[in-house]
């Protein structure tokens, strides 16, 4: 892939994740407002529902700066279960009723929209942690089972040394072509190129 796409999927992915973290803070708000004014069990959960969705998505942010695959990771997986359990309540939701309210339906509409947003935010983002392995090349560590020889843990050590360098090469050099691609995206922005 090239630099340009590589700039573009980093400021999508900020923006995507800044957006998430909106939501999430409006979502808490209802949810405490509701919760000081009922004191109902269930906007408890909400708000602590919340509160949850803030710290996946702070670690959303978190990987994406420090190129974590594994935070990256627990955001998709988060957000993919949010969805389907949102899909299933609406669904139920619509089955649940004798007859249809036309009016009830177009009410309804909106939070699928919202859905597949949000399933096009998902797919942004794990085109960015594929992009990651794929530029990132991570080479496994070796394991070795117990009763192997020093000799051998000896050899493995000198080339985890000489993989961990490699990685670490690579991870200047990504941050690099990311530095100057969002320099040359700001430089088309003021220009008026883009």
């Amino acid at each position: 892939m090239d630099n340009l796409s590589d700039g573009y999927l980093v400021i999508c992915s900020y923006a995507i994740a800044i957006l998430d973290l909106i939501s999430a803070v409006l979502f808490a708000c209802v949810s405490g407002v509701l919760y000081a004014q009922h004191n109902h069990w269930t906007s408890l959960a909400a708000l602590i529902f919340s509160l949850l969705w803030m710290a996946i998505i702070l670690m959303l942010l978190l990987g994406i700066y420090q190129r974590r695959l594994s935070y990256i990771r627990y955001w998709l997986v988060f957000t993919c279960l949010g969805i389907m359990l949102d899909a299933i309540l609406l669904l139920y939701g619509l089955t649940l009723s004798i007859s249809i309210n036309w009016e009830g339906v177009k009410i309804t509409v909106l939070p699928f929209v919202g859905l597949a947003v949000e399933m096009t935010f998902v797919y942004i983002i794990y085109v960015f942690y594929l992009d990651m392995i794929y530029r990132e090349q991570w080479i496994p560590v070796a394991r070795y089972a117990g009763g192997c020889s020093q000799r051998d843990i000896k050899t493995a050590s000198s080339s985890n040394d000489t993989k961990r360098r490699e990685r670490k090469r690579l991870k200047k050099m990504y941050k690099r072509e990311e530095r100057a691609a969002l320099r040359d995206l700001a430089r088309k922005l003021r220009r008026g190129q883009v």
